[in-house]
This record gives structure tokens, sequence and C-alpha cells, in this order.
């Protein structure tokens, strides 16, 4: 059996790789005791600042996630609305379109001249079909309010035709579900017996 020298050293090894190293006075249960309470102390606050690190990084990565999505859907709602400002500014020339064709004497003008006014406003139509722009407010559809504008009201006895267009006076016009314009329109309802 070897004499340990007074001053040696003894090394003992951590799973993690760091080496504690102890006097040889040191090496009393007691001191192991105290060494792995310490030990045991520091892999617990290392623990919970790895948990807190964690967590942090959590929450950025899901702001990160989330700020992006506001940004995606801020820059299709921004699309949306510039449509709807250019459409805006276009529909009282679909309207002039409208209303002349639908004038009586719209019947009467040379045929090859109405021909031509009429490719002309279908191709403005088309366009805008193309922008996603969508037309509404017929004679029959249900009344909405969110979307159309009751200008009078005309009376109706058929219990069918309560609360629908009876006559449309201007179009309304939507793009991708947006309201651009709501359609004028006159409303039949039934009147109440007196």
């Amino acid at each position: 059996m070897k004499k340990r020298a007074e001053n040696e050293e003894i090394s003992i090894d951590i799973d993690s790789g760091n080496e504690i190293v102890l006097e040889e006075g040191e090496v009393s249960n007691s001191a192991l005791k105290a060494k792995l309470k310490e030990l045991r102390k520091e892999l617990l606050a290392t623990q919970k600042e790895r948990d807190e690190n964690l967590a942090g990084w959590q929450r950025a990565k899901a702001d990160l996630v989330n700020y992006r999505k506001n940004v995606n859907e801020d820059a299709v709602r921004d699309k949306r609305r510039a449509k709807a400002s250019v459409l805006a500014s276009v529909i009282p020339v679909v309207d002039s379109f409208a209303s002349a064709m639908q004038d009586v004497s719209w019947k009467e003008v040379d045929e090859n001249w109405r021909n031509g006014v009429e490719r002309i406003a279908g191709q403005l139509s088309q366009a805008l079909t193309s922008l996603g722009c969508t037309e509404f407010g017929d004679v029959g559809e249900p009344f909405n309010p969110l979307i159309h504008e009751c200008m009078s009201i005309v009376p109706t006895r058929v219990e069918k035709e309560d609360h629908t267009i009876a006559q449309v006076l201007q179009k309304g016009y939507m793009i991708e579900q947006e309201l651009v314009r709501p359609a004028k329109v006159v409303v039949a309802q039934i009147q109440e017996k007196e």
C-alpha cells in the first residue's frame, strides 16, 4: 500500500467533463457531501437559467412568427385598399356606360357606334373582374343592410318579395370581399293591414 503525500490532490471526474479537485484534507465524507450539495445548487441554478433562456427564445420566436403574419396581412390589406381606391375612381365611368346603355335613346344610336361602345364597356368590366372586383345588386336579391343602401320602400302583396330588392338605382361593388360602394336600391315590403 502506497502512502500518499501530505498535500497530494485527489481528483473526481464529473459527467460534464469538469473535474473537482480536492485537497487531501478535504476528503472526508462531510466534505464530499458539502461539495455535492454545492454542485446540486449550481446545477439547479444552471437549469433554471436554461429554462428562462429557452422560454425567452420561444417567446421571441412566437413574436417573430406573429410579426411576420401581421406584416403579410397588412400587405394584403394595403393591396386590397389600393385596388379599392382605383376602383372607386373608375366606378363613375362604369355608371356612365350603364346609364347611357339603359337610356331609351340608346336603341336609336348608329349600330356600329353602339356595338363599339358596348365592347369598350365590356372590356372595362372584364378588367375590373380580373382585379377581383364583383358587381352586386340585382332585382329579387334579399335586402342586406350591410351591402345595400335602401333609398325607398315600395309596397308589395307577395310574401316572397318581402324585404327583397324591387329596383336597383345604382350597382354596388366589392373587391375581394371588401365593400367599395353599397348598391342603392328600392326595397319591397309587405305593408301592415290597418
